[in-house]
């Protein structure tokens, strides 16, 4: 039977040459742990570190109201100040994106949604824009990407000026010591192994593979990720 989708594009802030971005539908009913663990699939990164969503929600004279989508066994609650703390395994993305959702007073002001972001690596921070492009129907249960641009920073790559440096390295026709370690380094660390290159996005057929997703959220929701 088709069950409500989602299609989100989902923006790497600060990526240029160019701009990093994920275009991918999933189920309306899948919890933002879910959510997360399609960020880390279609982005191809490995769970390494803490994350969190938000939703910024403009109150008024340059002030935002902050919703916070996270990980509470990892990352704990903060019941002070007026920001809000809600559990990501709990809070569905209807919950939120629905006009009668659950927590869509929550993250509404006026009727106007708040913007949604998600972080990863609160040391290299990796800031993203979640943007919903359209809500349907499909009787797809897994993630489905549909659009890919840009291959994605490796994990541990040191932020934006870090990851240019990498793809400096791999650019370089006289490859220096240094370029050829930083190259080296970069196989290892990620998934594609030495087909890895900076330039080189990932295929729809790659990010696609039936079983792919379902495996990597075990592995996540176990730790193993």
């Amino acid at each position: 039977m088709p069950t409500r989708t989602y299609i989100f594009k989902v923006d790497l802030l600060e990526s240029r040459d160019p701009q990093i971005s994920r275009t991918f539908s999933i189920p309306a009913s899948w919890s933002f742990q879910k959510l997360h663990a399609a960020i880390q699939h279609v982005f191809m990164w490995q769970n390494e570190h803490l994350h969190a969503f938000t939703f910024q929600i403009p109150i008024g004279g340059g002030i935002n109201q902050v919703v916070s989508i996270q990980d509470t066994d990892m990352m704990g609650r903060d019941d002070e100040g007026d920001d809000i703390v809600l559990d990501e395994k709990t809070v569905k993305l209807k919950d939120v994106w629905e006009q009668n959702g659950r927590y869509r007073r929550d993250v509404t002001n006026n009727g106007t949604l708040g913007g949604c972001f998600y972080e990863y690596d609160f040391g290299d921070a990796w800031e993203h824009e979640i943007t919903l492009l359209s809500i349907g129907t499909s009787n797809a249960k897994e993630v489905s990407v549909l659009e890919v641009s840009g291959c994605a920073p490796l994990e541990n790559s040191h932020g934006v000026l870090g990851w240019e440096g990498l793809k400096r390295a791999f650019a370089d026709p006289n490859p220096n010591d240094v370029s050829l370690e930083a190259r080296r380094l970069s196989w290892l660390v990620s998934p594609l192994g030495g087909a890895f290159h900076p330039s080189v996005a990932p295929t729809l057929q790659q990010l696609n593979i039936p079983g792919l997703f379902d495996r990597r959220f075990r592995e996540i929701r176990k730790g193993l990720l």
